[in-house]
């Protein structure tokens, strides 16, 4: 880069006062480019421009339809997946499992909505839980 502290010495001085004094004198005459050059440079920027007009228009490829799937796979990205699966699985287990064995708050509450004979259902104890008798597992130990 240039030095702008750089102080000139004479002869530089006198050598730019000859090309100043030059322009000056020129003034009066502006300098036009001749018809050619700028015919030149039209043809030039309509070449740029025909060539980003194609740059910028890609053809784009012919698609093959995309692969069917199956019914399964479909209902399964229907709920998210494995984890979506496994959430709706767990929910239905815990909701059968309420269904036929309520515990004791969720049938007062079904006596509160339905009524007394809703809420008469055969509940179970610890003692016969799923029809097992725990009285009889001490005999089957015992041997």
């Amino acid at each position: 880069m240039a030095d702008h502290d750089k102080e000139l010495t004479a002869s530089e001085e006198a050598l730019l006062e000859s090309f100043f004094s030059a322009a000056r004198a020129d003034e009066g005459t502006q300098a036009e480019p001749s018809p050619e050059l700028l015919a030149r440079v039209l043809e030039d920027g309509y070449g740029v421009q025909d060539g980003l007009a194609a740059a910028a228009a890609p053809v784009a490829p012919a698609r093959a339809p995309a692969p069917r799937r199956s019914l399964i796979a479909a209902l399964l990205a229907a709920v998210g997946g494995a984890p979506g699966l496994a959430g709706l699985t767990a929910a239905a287990l815990v909701g059968l499992w309420f269904g036929a064995r309520p515990p004791e708050a969720v049938a007062g509450v079904t006596a509160g909505l339905f009524g007394a004979a809703a809420a008469t259902t055969d509940t179970t104890t610890d003692d016969d839980l799923l029809g097992y008798d725990i009285a009889y597992a001490d005999l089957l130990t015992d041997g």
